[in-house]
């Protein structure tokens, strides 16, 4: 089986990831109908039970077509124009405080739809991380990496002060892992964390940013059914654990009917389990094991230092945001707002990973050409 999926990624990598993200789409429209149909009839004014559904295939179609588009266009040109990316990146999360009237500032709303642009600098940001590790490969010491961080702090100061604490976080963990695959010493990686950590007790004890979220957390880690236990937390358990093996069957969980939280969008997988059971929620893990695996293979497969960077940083983007979602669904971490990749509700989130899937295969498609083994050679 291992033999027979190693090749299966080292012939037909691009069409594999690509696959995996369309069937986890796939699973995404069918739970988002399912899960948001209840709520619509009680949204002001009222809504047709497809509403949602409709607005997530609008977005389907776009990300699809940008995935494949992502694909045909070689990998290398959104490296070199990474620089530009990122500082458009920039300039659009800091138009979102003058613009925005309400206290959490994530969103820039046009024409009735909302795009936050805090996802697609964090795609930015890793292919200018890739730009960087191609420029520094052949030289000593790692000061080329010293430009990729100090254009990338006002983006992730800009998140931070959306307030954002879980993408900020996000962020930091993403840069720290790819300054250590280029070789940075794990002494000097310390000071990511660092200020991770200084930059969540200053907001939440300091300004007091979601402390009422902490304090419910830590309670909910004693006792999730406990009165002062975080409501969403706890409605999310029940979910899954009336799922049973098999579930429910599609439409017929009752958790989606106003009893738990946002269902459609940061806690889909918790209406979507009710619904399919631990068998779909397998299916599911299953499917970013195989992401994972089919992404770690085309990075190792990557004719040069700017395909592997950039494959590892997408990949650990979509992975560990992924994680992180579950961990919430389950109990395991403080209720954060961040979305289920290709899954949740939300075209912003779906948009900026289809592009860097569509990246990721683009680099698979190369390491098939003949071409890389006149870039190794040259090595």
């Amino acid at each position: 089986m291992r033999f027979v999926l190693g090749n299966l990624v080292k012939n037909r990598g691009d069409m594999l990831i690509i696959s995996v993200a369309a069937a986890l789409m796939l699973i995404g429209i069918l739970f988002i109908y399912s899960s948001s149909g209840p709520f619509c009839k009680f949204m002001d004014p009222p809504k047709p039970t497809w509403y949602f559904l409709i607005k997530q295939l609008f977005w389907a179609l776009i990300a699809i077509s940008l995935m494949f588009f992502m694909y045909r266009l070689d990998y290398e040109f959104m490296i070199k124009i990474s620089p530009a990316l990122i500082v458009m990146s920039i300039i659009t999360l800091a138009i979102i405080f003058p613009l925005s009237g309400a206290q959490i500032k994530r969103w820039i709303t046009i024409g009735g739809l909302s795009v936050q642009p805090s996802e697609f600098f964090k795609i930015a940001l890793v292919a200018f991380f890739a730009r960087i590790a191609g420029k520094n490969e052949r030289r000593d010491g790692h000061k080329g990496y010293i430009p990729a961080l100090i254009l990338g702090l006002p983006g992730t100061l800009l998140v931070l002060l959306e307030p954002d604490l879980g993408t900020t976080a996000l962020l930091l963990a993403v840069t720290a892992i790819l300054l250590y695959l280029s070789g940075f010493k794990k002494r000097h990686l310390l000071i990511l964390p660092a200020i991770g950590v200084a930059a969540a007790i200053i907001m939440v004890f300091g300004i007091g940013y979601e402390k009422d979220r902490i304090d419910s957390y830590t309670t909910t880690l004693k006792d999730p059914f406990h009165k002062e236990a975080n409501y969403q937390t706890r409605q999310s358990l029940v979910s899954f654990g009336s799922g049973g093996a098999i579930g429910k069957g599609l439409a017929n969980g009752g958790q989606k009917h106003l009893f738990l939280p946002e269902r459609h969008t940061d806690f889909i997988l918790s209406a979507a389990a009710e619904e399919g059971g631990f068998l779909l929620v397998v299916t599911i893990f299953s499917l970013f094991g195989l992401f994972g695996y089919t992404a770690y293979k085309i990075a190792f497969n990557a004719v040069n230092i700017e395909g592997a960077m950039l494959v590892c940083g997408v990949s650990i983007l979509i992975l560990s945001q992924a994680s992180i979602n579950i961990g919430v669904a389950l109990g395991l971490l403080p209720v954060t707002g961040m979305t289920l990749p290709f899954i949740s509700y939300g075209g912003s989130s779906l948009i900026a990973c289809s592009i860097g899937v569509g990246m990721i295969a683009s680099v698979a498609r190369r390491s098939r050409s003949p071409r890389k083994y006149f870039k190794r050679s040259r090595a």
